[in-house]
C-alpha cells in the first residue's frame, strides 16, 4: 500500500527548495520507515546550499534528524534489540555494507566501498525518502539505529548524529585523556561540543577562538575557560596569551572545526612540543592550506583528520548528553524551528550565521506517515 509524504527537493545553489509530495511504498523487511519529528541544518547543508560543495540533484538534504518508527519492522537497533512502531530513534548518517575492506579490516565503515549517506543522495524512485528535510525517511540496511533515552528531548538529540558524533569519533582516535590544555578553533556546533567534551575529560584549560561574540558566549556555557575573538585580537596576540596560560609550553591539544585556512596554521603555531591536532572542519573540496611543516617535525606534533564517524560514536553521543544534560544547556543550541513549508526561510536564517543551529519540523497535521 502506498502513502503520500511531503518532501523538500534541493535543485542546486541559488535555487529555492521545491515542496512536493511523493508516493511512499511500504519498507522492505530490512528497512525501517521513520516519521521525522525534527531535523537541523548542519554546516555541510549550508556548504551545499551556498554552492561550496556539490550534491546530486534533485535531492532531499538533511542528515541531523530524529523521529519515530512509522511502520512495523524486523530491523534491530545498533545493540541487536528489536525495534517497534512508535520507538523514538536517531541513526548514523550513513549505511555501510559490513563486508568490504574498510568495514571489516580498517574499522572505517564511514568509508565503506558501497557507502550511502543520508541527505547526500539523489531523490529518485523508489528511494525518494533519503534525507531529513521530509516527513519521513527510509533507513537502509547497514544503518546504525539508536533509541533516544526518554530524558533526552528532540532538540537535544537531533544534532547528535552528525556534530557530536563527529567530535567524539575524532577524540577517540587521538584519545587526549590526561592532557592539560586545549584550544578549539571555531565555536559553532562542533566547537561547542568539543569544549564540553574536553572539559569532561578533565582539561583544565579549554580556550575557544571564533569571530562571533555570541558564539563565544555560548561556548563559555559549555565549558570554555577562555575565549578569544579573532575580530578583536590577532593570531599572534592569541598565541602569546595561550603560551602565558601554559607557562610558556604551548597547548597540548588543538581541535580545528572552523574550516578557515588560518585555523590549521594557527594550531601548529599554538601547540607545544608533543602536541596533537585534530582537524574536522575542512569538509568542502579545494580547502588548500599552506603550513610550515618544519613545525610538525621539530615540535613532534601529531596531526590527524577524521571524516564522519564510526557508527558506535552515535551511541557514545547519546550517552554523553544523557549523563551531562544537567550541566550543559544542549537544547538551547537549536535557536529557531521552522515548519517544512518554510524551509527556504529556515535556510536563509541559518545562513546569517548567528544561530548555532536552525531546526525544521517536517511533520504536518494529518500526515499519513
Amino acid at each position: 500500500m502506498h502513502q503520500r509524504a511531503s518532501i523538500s527537493l534541493f535543485h542546486g545553489a541559488g535555487q529555492p527548495f521545491e515542496l512536493c509530495e511523493r508516493n511512499v511504498a511500504a519498507p522492505d523487511a530490512e528497512e525501517a520507515l521513520v516519521r521525522v519529528s525534527l531535523a537541523t541544518i548542519c554546516g555541510s547543508d549550508l556548504h551545499t546550499f551556498a554552492g561550496r560543495r556539490t550534491a546530486p540533484t534533485p535531492c532531499v538534504l538533511g542528515h541531523e534528524a530524529v523521529g519515530r518508527i512509522a511502520a512495523p519492522t524486523k530491523v534491530r537497533d545498533a545493540y541487536g534489540k528489536p525495534l517497534h512502531e512508535g520507538d523514538r530513534v536517531t541513526w548514523s548518517i550513513m549505511a555501510a555494507c559490513d563486508a568490504c575492506e574498510y568495514c571489516n579490516e580498517r574499522n572505517l565503515p564511514q568509508k565503506c566501498e558501497r557507502l550511502f549517506k543520508y541527505g547526500h543522495a539523489q531523490s529518485v524512485a523508489p528511494h525518494f525518502l533519503n534525507g531529513g528535510f521530509a516527513e519521513g525517511i527510509c533507513l537502509r540496511p547497514g544503518t546504525a539505529i539508536y533509541r533516544i533515552p526518554d530524558t533526552v528531548s528532540d532538540l537535544e538529540a537531533a544534532p547528535l548524529n552528525c556534530a557530536l558524533s563527529t567530535v567524539l569519533g575524532g577524540l577517540a582516535i587521538l584519545d587526549p585523556t590526561g592532557k592539560y590544555s586545549a584550544v578549539v578553533q571555531g565555536a559553532g556546533m562542533l566547537g561547542i561540543y568539543a569544549a564540553c567534551c574536553l572539559r569532561e575529560r578533565g582539561f583544565e584549560i579549554v580556550a575557544c577562538v571564533d569571530r562571533v561574540a555570541e558564539r563565544l558566549r555560548i561556548a563559555e556555557a559549555f565549558g570554555a575557560t577562555h575565549t578569544f575573538n579573532l575580530s578583536e585580537d590577532s593570531a599572534t596576540e592569541i598565541g602569546e596569551a595561550l603560551y602565558d596560560l601554559t607557562n610558556g609550553r604551548g597547548v597540548d591539544f588543538a581541535v580545528e572545526v572552523s574550516g578557515a585556512a588560518a585555523a590549521l596554521v594557527n594550531s601548529l603555531d599554538w601547540l607545544g612540543v608533543g602536541g596533537n591536532c585534530l582537524t574536522l572542519g575542512y569538509v568542502f573540496p579545494n580547502a588548500d592550506v599552506t603550513v610550515d611543516a618544519h613545525k610538525i617535525v621539530t615540535k613532534c606534533l601529531t596531526v590527524r583528520g577524521n571524516h564522519n564517524y564510526h557508527p558506535s560514536a552515535l551511541g557514545d553521543a547519546l550517552r554523553f548528553v544523557e549523563m551531562t544534560r544537567e550541566r550543559y544547556p544542549f537544547k538551547e543550541l537549536v535557536g529557531e524551528v521552522y515548519p517544512l513549508e518554510e524551509i527556504n526561510a529556515a535556510f536563509n536564517r541559518a545562513m546569517q550565521g548567528d544561530l548555532i543551529r536552525v531546526g525544521i519540523n517536517p511533520t504536518s497535521e494529518g500526515s499519513l506517515l
